[in-house]
């Protein structure tokens, strides 16, 4: 009809003699239609694929750095600091790799020290 062509509808399928075909075209001879890629297309999916990949190895990469094993005893079993103050300390030895690394390593009096330094200067003392 005229007022189809005006809408936009499609067309019923015909078969090879230029009938329309009937049912609604899953029948058991039927092939399913394959959709054609234009170059444009092409192109899209390739650097989509591409910053897929590239996503997926950044994220393969990243690598969770947990802190020293030891860390949390030795700051936090401290003697003669507030538990506040120890816990200032232990937050900034967290963000701080090698204040974290040169703590543990350091003798308990360097550590006193160390800690004694750190929250005078911070008004925990």
């Amino acid at each position: 009809m005229m007022w189809q062509s005006y809408l936009g509808e499609a067309e019923a399928p015909k078969n090879e003699d230029g009938a329309v075909a009937a049912g609604s075209g899953s029948g058991g001879g039927n092939k399913r239609g394959r959709c054609m890629l234009s170059e444009v297309d092409i192109i899209v999916m390739t650097g989509m694929t591409g910053a897929v990949k590239e996503v997926a190895a950044a994220i393969g990469e990243i690598k969770v750095e947990d802190s020293h094993p030891e860390l949390y005893g030795v700051v936090m079993f401290m003697p003669g600091f507030s538990e506040e103050a120890l816990l200032a300390a232990y937050s900034l030895l967290l963000d701080n790799k090698a204040y974290r690394t040169a703590f543990v390593k350091m003798t308990d009096s360097h550590r006193v020290l160390w800690l004694r330094t750190y929250l005078a200067k911070h008004y925990y003392m």
